[in-house]
């Protein structure tokens, strides 16, 4: 089952706050498949507009999240 999870962080010379949509699957056991899926700014998604740099900082920081998410928080609510 495909399923996201969102969190604000800031990114870019400005630190500007954007939204990461994450989304990942999940067989009632595990998740996989996880993976940035939008990256919105302003009411836009700007995912196509972030640099390779900025995006990898952003799969690290979305990865360690999700993790940290998972652990604290009930299997249902993942």
């Amino acid at each position: 089952m495909e399923s996201t999870w969102e969190f604000d962080t800031t990114t870019g010379a400005g630190s500007e706050v954007v939204t990461v949509v994450y989304e990942y699957e999940f067989d009632g056991e595990t998740t996989y498949n996880e993976s940035i899926k939008e990256i919105w700014f302003e009411g836009r998604n700007v995912v196509g507009l972030i640099s390779d740099e900025q995006f990898k900082e952003l799969e690290m920081e979305a990865a360690m999240r999700f993790q940290s998410h998972k652990l604290n928080y009930k299997t249902e609510d993942v």
